[in-house]
């Protein structure tokens, strides 16, 4: 008699109870959800689930959104395409301005070699004379496109980094320890690109310079110094002896 008591008087307070009432949302899948107390974190995981099954919807879309209008792997790695590269840059002889990488990429049958380097880097000094003469060997074939960094330690100006590759009068270069115009090599008639922050090195993956990357005349990187086992003088006679170079 009293259980059944007991069962009348719940029967007739659930209407008005906090989260089995028929005006309140039905907290009934979730557990513990008996109080007004727990209510409030009931509405709160509610909020929280929609949210994060929202984003998962989002994400999900963005997703077969991003794979359906980008084919291409985007990156700095062999066989991914470059993503667009703009920044300051010069030509031997030339002012600094505005460039962008677009102007490399099918538009002709080159291949691009970019090289980081640096004003005060001793080897990048002493391989200048190395660059002009693969410059000379290739560049039928091949365009080139210096980006010079600053080390930590390093402050190299725009004025030194245009003296360091026309060879023109400049105190300063490799480590303060030459003028610019006494440089190995030849004047490098190609594009210098400023790189001082380090962000495209950072981008290419390189630890040091001098650096290499070798890229195909679509865009996409055919060799990466960190990812191959051979000078870059043996990797341009590989790839353009075979090419005709």
């Amino acid at each position: 008699m009293r259980i059944g008591i007991f069962l009348a008087i719940l029967f007739v307070m659930a209407p008005i109870s906090g989260c089995l009432g028929s005006d309140d949302p039905d907290y009934s899948n979730f557990e513990g959800c008996t109080s007004d107390d727990e209510e409030e974190e009931c509405a709160i995981d509610i909020v929280e689930d929609n949210i994060t099954a929202n984003q998962t919807t989002n994400d999900s879309n963005q997703t077969t959104t991003d794979s359906n209008e980008t084919s291409v792997d985007i990156g700095t790695y062999q066989n991914q395409t470059l993503p667009l590269i703009e920044g300051l840059a010069r030509s031997m002889n030339g002012e600094w301005s505005n460039w962008s990488s677009d102007t490399l990429f099918n538009q002709s049958d080159k291949w691009v070699l970019i090289q980081f380097a640096a004003t005060d880097c001793g080897h990048c000094w002493n391989g200048a004379e190395m660059m002009s003469e693969l410059h000379e060997d290739y560049s039928n074939n091949v365009t080139f496109v210096s980006f010079i960094i600053n080390f930590s330690w390093s402050n190299s100006s725009l004025e030194e980094i245009a003296a360091f590759q026309d060879e023109a009068n400049f105190s300063g270069c490799n480590n303060d320890n030459n003028n610019c115009n006494q440089r190995p090599g030849s004047p490098h008639n190609w594009t210098y690109f400023d790189d001082r922050d380090l962000y495209w090195l950072q981008e290419f993956h390189m630890s040091g310079t001098p650096s290499y990357v070798l890229v195909q005349p679509n865009g996409v990187v055919e060799w990466h110094q960190k990812q191959r086992n051979e000078s870059i003088q043996d990797a341009m006679a590989n790839l353009f002896t075979a090419t005709g170079a």
